[in-house]
């Protein structure tokens, strides 16, 4: 295991500047002042200097002694070619209302040194799965079942998994209806697994007009925090019960699904599942390649940023509310020291190769993100361009994605052609054992 050493990026250093320096530089923001103050009784540009320094000495002096400091620091950063971790803990030594010299002291860390290797000798294994009919036939099936038709039962009976309920419902959280806990003549599909299970579960073996009432207690990891973990009693009424018919024909169901007929549907499944299952390869060559250089290089990691990412994680587990299924601190810490590490060797790479991310990339990707609120395009853009920090979270992905193909193209790559079901285990890390999942003879 590559031991990451932390502290040796450390560094500290102090500055002192001549008192006359600070003097001469609040001279020159006085006699600006003195220029463009709009003080009664004055006329524009002829506020005295005795007035200003009066009236703004305290603040010109800490106006010059934060510039200053900055502005020394920039320079010994830059003479010395130190590539900052994070931003420096500055300490005054001297104070800044008396006619002392200036002195600070910086501390901070630096970004490793890392020299790059050549990838040419790399090998990794590429995996590709080619779509087959089967996979086809499987969407085929599911579609059928999305695109039934639905009439009134044509016997008297109780509700079933495939039949179609018209409810209207109310929601209670301590005696009151919460936010968005209530609906009228809302259809659900019982057996599409879009509700809750055990809230279909009480919808099933029911008769139309019945009123039903039961309490359900929402997950620990539901999308809604306020509603995480929430006991909630429900007062539901049916409405109707529609009994789903599958479609016969193909053709029909092409049409239904939006293309003119079965051989234009299947292309389109299959050069959907196709590119699905190119990025699916290419994910799981993306964990071989960070493995892979996980291994090659060994660094000092700055300590910062390894806190910084520890935290993030714990954040993480916290909003997911799974913190005691996580594994303890120590764990935590080598899963963060990881992630820093690999974002230092792909940060690396991407710079030495000049590898950027255009215009166009983010606006595509941008554009992608729009997709999913229809109606509300250019409010999304405007909330993404105001905040740096969506912007660089689809910056971050684009620009890792092309320093990944970027290794691609020069290391050993091997291809195994697996199937659809091997490649998705790959990527979610399953390991299926043939041996375990076969009967022998003497099995029961």
């Amino acid at each position: 295991m590559v031991d990451n050493k932390i502290n040796s990026l450390k560094k500290k250093f102090k500055i002192k500047v001549p008192f006359s320096v600070i003097e001469k530089k609040m001279e020159e923001n006085f006699l600006d002042l003195s220029k463009n103050l709009k003080i009664s009784g004055f006329r524009p540009g002829k506020v005295p200097i005795s007035f200003v320094k009066n009236r703004y000495q305290k603040d010109v002096m800490s106006k010059v002694t934060e510039k200053v400091i900055q502005e020394e620091g920039n320079r010994k950063f830059e003479e010395k070619k130190y590539r900052l971790a994070a931003q420096p803990k500055v300490t005054l030594l001297s104070k800044i209302d008396s006619k002392e010299d200036l002195e600070a002291e910086y501390e901070f860390e630096i970004l490793p040194e890392i020299k790059l290797k050549e990838f040419s000798s790399l090998e990794l294994k590429k995996y590709v799965s080619i779509v087959e009919k089967k996979d086809i036939d499987k969407v085929i099936d599911n579609l059928f079942n999305d695109y039934k038709d639905y009439n009134e039962l044509s016997t008297n009976r109780v509700s079933k998994s495939g039949d179609r309920l018209v409810i209207s419902y109310k929601g209670f959280i301590d005696g009151s209806l919460f936010d968005g806990g209530s609906a009228d003549k809302q259809p659900i599909d019982l057996g599409n697994n879009n509700f809750f299970p055990e809230f279909e579960k009480n919808l099933t073996g029911k008769s139309t007009g019945d009123d039903i009432e039961f309490d359900m207690t929402f997950p620990e990891n539901y999308d809604r925090k306020d509603l995480q973990g929430k006991k909630v009693k429900f007062n539901i009424k049916i409405n109707n019960i529609l009994e789903g018919k599958k479609l016969n024909d193909e053709n029909e169901l092409a049409k239904k699904a939006g293309s003119t007929d079965s051989k234009d549907l299947r292309n389109k499944i299959a050069n959907e599942l196709q590119k699905y299952s190119d990025e699916l390869s290419f994910n799981a060559l993306k964990k071989s390649i960070v493995d892979n250089l996980t291994k090659l290089y060994s660094f000092s990691l700055p300590e910062t940023l390894v806190n910084r990412e520890i935290d993030v994680i714990k954040s993480e587990i916290q909003n997911k509310q799974v913190a005691k299924k996580k594994p303890l601190d120590e764990n935590i810490k080598k899963e963060a020291e990881d992630k820093v590490k690999i974002g230092l060797i792909i940060s690396e790479i991407g710079i030495k190769n000049k590898i950027n991310v255009t215009e166009k990339e983010m606006e595509t990707a941008l554009a992608k993100i729009c997709m999913q609120y229809p109606g509300k395009e250019k409010e999304v853009i405007e909330h993404y361009k105001q905040n740096p920090n969506y912007m660089n979270s689809i910056k971050g992905p684009i620009f890792e994605d092309k320093v990944m193909r970027f290794i691609e193209a020069q290391a050993k790559i091997k291809k195994e052609k697996i199937n659809s079901e091997e490649l998705l285990n790959k990527v979610s890390g399953k390991v299926i054992d043939d041996k375990n999942n076969k009967k022998g003879k003497n099995d029961k």
